[in-house]
């Protein structure tokens, strides 16, 4: 069904938002990404509903709202430069005759060499992003079943995903999903993503329960979280 338009005040600030009436839905759910906030309803509940959903979770919205802000910010790096494992390495193009259309990635003292075939036209950054997330997949995969067996958990499957406002999730069924620029991060914060979403399998919340399983195996998780704030904006790859 089309969306409509509205918007709200909360806390003095005006935010725009479309409302969706879902037939499939069971119950109210807000959306925010970077083409704005979304507030889903079941057929049959009345649209002002959506604005007293919208206030009773207004400090999530602007938390929310504050984070898409921030990574839709123009990454630091430059054009030829991208975060591997936490540290900035530049993109080297090498151009090869005898090179057909297989490209080939390799990282090297604080380079990422792409070997292409000599008057490509392809995008030496999207090839090196592709690379990575071929690479991701493997090294999340790794660092789950270790993490997953310090902490006797099962997850049911991981997928590796291309989110741009969240590093992880974990759903009810124990399924676990992971954001593929993981691998831009240095190896600790890593596995600080990996044991949160691990940790949601004993505690689906954000409770004091939750962050004591996360501080018996990750003590250092705050750090880890500050490196993700900070670094937010380089992470992206447009």
């Amino acid at each position: 069904m089309p969306e409509t338009a509205h918007s709200i005040s909360i806390a003095g600030k005006t935010i725009p938002y479309k409302i969706r009436v879902s037939t499939r839905a069971t119950r109210l759910r807000i959306t925010v990404s970077a083409s704005g906030v979304t507030v889903t309803l079941p057929r049959g509940v009345p649209q002002r509903e959506a604005e007293n959903f919208l206030k009773q979770n207004a400090v999530w919205l602007n938390a929310q709202l504050e984070r898409t802000a921030r990574l839709a910010k123009p990454s630091p790096l430059p054009a030829d430069v991208m975060l591997w494992h936490g540290e900035a390495v530049q993109i080297q193009r090498i151009e090869e005759a005898d090179r057909k259309s297989r490209v080939k990635v390799e990282p090297s003292k604080g380079r990422l060499r792409v070997y292409m075939p000599a008057g490509s036209k392809a995008s030496t950054r999207l090839a090196a992003e592709a690379w990575m997330r071929a690479y991701a997949r493997a090294e999340i995969e790794q660092v789950v079943l270790e993490q997953a067996r310090r902490m006797n958990a099962k997850p049911k499957a991981v997928s590796i995903r291309d989110q741009r406002t969240r590093w992880g999730s974990c759903s009810s069924r124990g399924n676990l999903a992971f954001n593929w620029r993981l691998v831009m991060t240095p190896p600790s914060v890593l596995e600080y993503v990996v044991v949160h979403e691990l940790a949601h399998m004993f505690e689906l919340n954000h409770s004091k329960d939750f962050w004591d399983i996360v501080a018996r195996y990750f003590p250092d998780y705050k750090k880890a979280r500050t490196w993700l704030r900070k670094n937010a904006s380089s992470l992206r790859v447009e």
